[in-house]
């Protein structure tokens, strides 16, 4: 139905419009996946090297949690400074690591989608960008809890409006804060799309880390899930290789499906606003 009054606008809806452009969630769901594989070198390159830390360090913080308990229980352990600041110290290399294999794909993915030259070296041009990302996921992180327990309101803002911080802090060189608002302006009007692909991929992930759990818990017998919290100290070291390789790898190529739909997404958002993404206003 459209207007037929002088100087109305030809549809009373945007809806109407069969020319008005749209989110095309079919595009940038199936770009989740198909932007991973963008140049799958650096990407296997990155995933071997974070494999071989996260198995590394699971032998020598197996051996010093083992010392951390000691003749007591896990229980007791738990609760003391070094059980918890070993945990940490561990986790937050393989956490850089996580951030470092999701640029590398937010680079990749980025040139495949937009039909520009791949990166000449995404494994090193990437890094300078691990340690801004880094900050921005906890302020992303710690916002977004904060906001799920503030009976979801600030979760469902926030979730869809700063998931496109990365993208934006490689492509548009923002930085930190200016990489977060230019997000949450971005998203606007698309958010509901956002959120959605957020959603599907996170159950998706699910899906995938559970079925490598399992398959990882047939082959060595360890039971991660069976509420012994002491099964996996109690490993050896091929049980551990062969738990780390299946489920470290999959929860690598889980956040590279994410990197890969959030830069599809902010591709398609971009080009809904501002026409089809040009390298060099990008890169400016």
């Amino acid at each position: 139905m459209t207007n037929i009054d002088p100087g109305a606008p030809e549809y009373e809806y945007d809806w109407q419009n069969p020319n008005k452009k749209t989110f095309d969630f079919g595009r940038v769901f199936s770009r989740a996946f198909s932007g991973v594989f963008a140049n799958t070198k650096p990407l296997l390159i990155a995933i071997a090297i974070a494999i071989a830390f996260t198995i590394a360090m699971s032998f020598i913080s197996t051996s010093q949690l083992k010392n951390i308990i000691g003749n007591g229980d896990i229980e007791t352990a738990i609760l003391t400074p070094g059980y918890w600041g070993w945990s940490i110290g561990v986790s937050i290399p393989a956490f850089f690591l996580t951030l470092w294999i999701q640029l590398i794909i937010v680079e990749t993915a980025y040139a495949e989608f937009t039909k520009t030259p791949q990166p000449v070296s995404p494994l090193t041009s990437s890094l300078k960008y691990v340690l801004p990302m880094f900050v921005v996921a906890l302020i992303y992180g710690f916002v977004s809890v904060l906001g799920f327990y503030a009976l979801l309101i600030g979760f469902v803002f926030v979730w869809p409006g700063w998931a496109l911080a990365g993208p934006i802090l490689v492509h548009e060189k923002k930085g930190i804060f200016g990489s977060l608002g230019g997000a949450w302006n971005l998203s606007k009007g698309s958010k509901r799309w956002i959120i959605l692909l957020l959603f599907v991929l996170s159950v998706i992930g699910v899906i995938i880390y559970s079925v490598l759990s399992g398959i990882a818990m047939a082959a060595t017998g360890v039971n991660m899930f069976g509420g012994d919290a002491t099964a996996t100290l109690n490993m050896s070291p091929v049980q551990q290789i062969i738990m780390n390789l299946l489920v470290g790898a999959g929860g690598y190529f889980i956040y590279a499906i994410f990197a890969s739909g959030l830069t599809a997404a902010y591709v398609e958002v971009k080009t809904l606003k501002d026409g089809t993404p040009n390298i060099g206003e990008v890169f400016s």
